[in-house]
């Protein structure tokens, strides 16, 4: 089994509206305290190889999920139903779904860049692919 793993900066620019608590029209990042980021674990056998992509936003819209397993698909061959996308549900984050009324609105030119930035993610954990020893541990009483 192999594995592989990677991290892309997500970190939208200072000035786009946030997904905020609560529907707060007009909430927009004046600084950047923490960075976000877009972290990718791939596994690989002899057979297949899989993808997984955590993104620090509030959500990710189908349209945005498409089109990064679309480029993923070009770039490296990966089956599109084998990249699994999902969001932590950061509040502090930029709008990134449009269905979401009044909490905020989404950047277009960042929506148009967040697929390529979730897919270069995915592609460097495939290229990161390595093999992996995978252990667990159990602690049992008695024997510490």
């Amino acid at each position: 089994m192999q594995a592989g793993f990677a991290k892309v900066d997500i970190t939208p620019r200072v000035g786009v509206e946030l997904a905020g608590f609560g529907p707060f029209l007009h909430r927009r990042a004046i600084d950047v305290r923490d960075r976000l980021f877009a972290r990718a674990m791939a596994v690989a056998d002899d057979e297949s190889r899989w993808v997984i992509v955590s993104a620090d936003l509030v959500g990710l819209g189908a349209d945005t999920v498409a089109r990064a397993r679309e480029l993923l698909a070009e770039s490296t061959g990966i089956a599109p139903g084998r990249v699994m996308l999902h969001a932590t549900h950061t509040h502090s984050g930029p709008a990134v779904v449009g269905y979401l009324i009044g909490w905020g609105e989404p950047d277009v030119p960042y929506l148009e860049r967040l697929p390529h930035l979730l897919a270069r993610a995915a592609r460097d954990a495939l290229a990161d692919l390595a093999d992996e020893i995978v252990a667990a541990c159990a602690a049992v009483a008695g024997e510490l």
